[in-house]
């Protein structure tokens, strides 16, 4: 495992290409979110997506790839210049945030839906195989089943499991305002990733995907920019290692 708290592009430009397995990241949306440390203005993140883009293809593997929880207003822009450095643009998996204490707007649906951006750099590898979904008892056992397994391995786009949501449950013991939840985060360290492999994060936050990572046997890099957070990571992930 290796931390930074450094700006993720400073980090990105040391790293040696095609060098990272997996790159699976939560980076601002770009929405004003009040932050002393980076500008989240819409018009300064736009312009590093590509910048960002570019790092990203060049460090890693080919057939392999990126994931990314992206905003709903501009995803179309994460699309576009993913096409632009050289991504294979694969799926949007479709899962939900909980409302944690966001008005509904009177004019407009809510914002619970989070969209996931499935990236590769080409054609991308076969997935691998992880429990998901169980085989009902009637289904298993009948002789039309040509394939009998306890469980499914065709992964839907859309994620409507107990575990679905894409953000942890507010709770007092959240460590950052938009963490992610790690058993989600951990089904697309398995599914895309084997045992020994890197896994990166260049917008770490609190270390949700360390502790996927981690937990499913992969060697870690985050990069966190915000000193607070970093801190928490740290702490969180050297736990998990001890």
């Amino acid at each position: 495992m290796i931390l930074y708290n450094n700006d993720c592009l400073a980090v990105m430009k040391k790293q040696d290409a095609d060098s990272i397995d997996l790159i699976l990241a939560d980076p601002p949306y770009g929405v004003d979110f009040k932050n002393d440390v980076y500008n989240d203005s819409a018009d300064y993140i736009e312009q590093l997506i590509p910048v960002w883009y570019k790092e990203m293809y060049r460090i890693l593997k080919d057939d392999c790839y990126v994931i990314l929880y992206v905003g709903l207003r501009n995803l179309n822009v994460w699309i576009d210049e993913a096409l632009k450095a050289g991504f294979t643009f694969k799926n949007i998996v479709a899962t939900r945030c909980f409302n944690n204490g966001s008005p509904t707007p009177k004019n407009n649906f809510g914002f619970q839906f989070q969209p996931i951006l499935v990236l590769s750099k080409g054609k991308g590898k076969d997935f691998n195989e992880v429990d998901f979904i169980p085989t009902s008892e009637g289904w298993f056992k009948d002789k039309r089943n040509k394939n009998p397994k306890p469980y499914t391995y065709a992964y839907p786009n859309w994620i409507k499991t107990e575990w679905g949501f894409a953000t942890a449950k507010r709770a007092s013991k959240n460590l950052h305002p938009n963490e992610k939840n790690t058993t989600l985060l951990k089904f697309f360290v398995e599914v895309l990733s084997n045992e020994g492999d890197t896994v990166l994060d260049p917008f770490m936050g609190c270390g949700s995907t360390g502790v996927a990572a981690l937990e499913a046997k992969r060697d870690f890099i985050g990069i966190e920019l915000d000193d607070e957070y970093f801190v928490k990571a740290k702490a969180r992930l050297e736990a998990i290692n001890e």
